[in-house]
């Protein structure tokens, strides 16, 4: 009405405009706008376009028009670009290295020698949504026990805040001593101490959230969150899996073993993992087997150690890394299901506690005060 109008973004000025910001910048964006499915399903998409005989330059061409999403439209766009200047789609892939990780770089280097590119962006894609699988499975498992979680903390803190002052007034017109839990819950719902608390546990939370960026701290949290009494567990066999998977699958692809093996630590998101991964590292370059260093670090169950020894010595590595992955798989499944009904009960013992606890510190005080009303009569 201003005379204003909406300018809409094109893919190329979304590329120009990324190009402005820091690499770092660019990339967080980018991973929090494109996502897993959409990269997977670009993967699936280029695959079918080179296995019909259609040139990349050309396949990137068609879906850069055919995506509909406008970031992952927009760095398509300057993967043709950096195609039709003369550049290997790995290296104009290593222009995105937050959107396409090392594992699909890597596995894209070797298909441009073997010729096998297609192949190879299927192999990337499995890999992609196995792994995104067994992520939702883990935040799915846990939907429901936070989200009862949070609507108990909300019911609790809504009478706090209305119900616990009226009962406050009502007391505090009789003359007798309120016992503790009942002092306890005024004290939480006077409003001025109710809003420090609110205060102070936002504070912590955003202090854990910025301390947790630093790395310091991510080597503090990755160590910890494998001891976890309950979680603990499941943390390690998806990050076993993730390993043996990711590991064999560079290895049937034809990528070195050393370079398998950078790979596996980069793309590890755990710095435990990634410590055990570079002692192996240290350990083959010296001309040493696996073995060792798998078994002398902690992440590595024996008998994924004695798996994978047993396939190297046999020379069918990548087959053993499968089997190990496939049955970590089956054990996260299991872990999941246990995990959904142990924290049930739990939360149900925690859910009730509180609700005694406050029951008891609304009613006692009422109770005493109709027995000495009662006695007076």
């Amino acid at each position: 009405m201003n005379g204003e109008h909406e300018v809409k973004e094109t893919p190329q000025d979304l590329v120009t405009e990324t190009e402005q910001v820091s690499e770092d910048v660019r990339g967080r964006l980018k991973l929090k706008t494109i996502g897993v499915d959409a990269v997977s399903l670009f993967c699936r998409q280029l695959s079918t376009l080179v296995d019909v005989g259609i040139p990349l330059l050309k396949c990137l061409q068609i879906l850069h028009q055919r995506t509909s999403h406008p970031k992952l439209q927009a760095i398509i766009h300057s993967l043709s670009n950096e195609i039709e200047q003369g550049s290997a789609f790995s290296v104009a892939l290593e222009k995105f290295p937050h959107v396409f990780s090392p594992f699909f770089i890597n596995m894209t280097k070797v298909a441009e020698k073997g010729g096998n590119l297609d192949e190879s962006l299927k192999v990337v894609a499995d890999v992609m949504e196995k792994e995104e699988l067994m992520k939702q499975k883990v935040r799915d498992a846990l939907i429901y026990p936070l989200t009862t979680l949070l609507v108990g903390l909300f019911v609790v803190g809504v009478l706090l805040i209305v119900v616990i002052p009226m009962f406050g007034d009502l007391y505090s017109q009789q003359n007798f001593d309120l016992p503790w839990p009942t002092r306890v819950l005024l004290a939480l719902g006077d409003p001025k101490i109710f809003w420090i608390w609110l205060l102070l546990i936002v504070g912590a939370v955003l202090f854990i959230v910025a301390y947790a960026k630093s790395p310091e701290s991510k080597a503090f949290f990755d160590r910890y969150k494998l001891k976890l009494p309950v979680f603990g567990p499941l943390f390690t066999k998806l990050y076993v899996s993730r390993f043996s998977r990711n590991f064999g699958t560079l290895i049937r692809g034809g990528v070195p073993m050393l370079q398998s093996l950078d790979v596996v630590k980069e793309t590890s998101e755990n710095m435990v993992v990634e410590e055990a991964v570079e002692k192996i590292t240290q350990h083959v370059e010296r001309g040493g087997r696996l073995e060792q260093p798998l078994r002398e670090a902690d992440i590595f169950p024996d008998v994924v150690v004695d798996m994978i020894a047993i396939g190297e010595e046999a020379g069918k590595l990548d087959l053993m890394l499968f089997k190990v992955a496939d049955l970590y798989d089956g054990e996260i499944d299991r872990s999941i299901n246990t995990l959904a009904s142990s924290l049930q009960p739990i939360l149900i013992v925690i859910m009730g506690f509180l609700t005694a606890f406050v029951a008891t510190a609304m009613f006692w005080p009422y109770f005493r005060m109709a027995k000495i009303l009662g006695a007076g009569f």
